[in-house]
């Protein structure tokens, strides 16, 4: 009885062993490996948490000197970004994000992106309405740095709000 149990047993990890085995990795440059929490999603986090306090010095290191910000597809300077996104402090109070899930994606040809989806949602000034809008946004790094991002969102009642003040 002692000896079925151990060859029960072993025959057990041999099976579970070769099913490892016969596993291939996908060798696809598009293919990779994604982590939740990193210093690249922590990165990201930190620029969220300087756009809802209205202080973009504390996001700034996470860019490099020359990176490309878009928004729908507006290409901008970081600080062109910055900016623009400061401008909607001025016209909505409470801006926070919720339901944010972030995750960065190292790809098998070395490239680094984290993505990041989210609730925007802030209190217009004029009316006292809160505005919630859904958001999509990534983040390309290189040497430890963002080269370019990108972030979409329908602007349509952002814009309405902002200028029915």
């Amino acid at each position: 009885m002692k000896k079925l149990l151990v060859l029960l047993c072993l025959s057990t990890f041999i099976v579970a062993c070769n099913q490892n085995t016969n596993q291939s990795k996908d060798n696809n440059p598009m293919s990779g490996y994604m982590l939740g929490d990193d210093i690249y999603t922590q990165g990201v986090h930190k620029f969220m948490k300087a756009y809802t306090d209205n202080n973009f010095k504390d996001a700034e290191g996470i860019f490099a000197e020359n990176a490309i910000f878009a928004v729908n597809d507006v290409k901008m300077s970081v600080d062109e970004m910055m900016s623009g996104f400061a401008v909607g402090h001025q016209f909505f109070d409470n801006i926070s994000h919720s339901n944010v899930d972030t995750a960065t994606m190292y790809y098998n040809d070395g490239k680094i992106f984290t993505n990041v989806w989210y609730d925007w949602s802030g209190v217009s000034k004029s009316s006292g309405e809160t505005l919630e809008l859904r958001g999509y946004g990534w983040f390309k790094w290189e040497d430890g740095k963002v080269i370019e991002a990108y972030n979409a969102f329908d602007p349509t009642a952002y814009n309405a709000m902002m200028s029915a003040q």
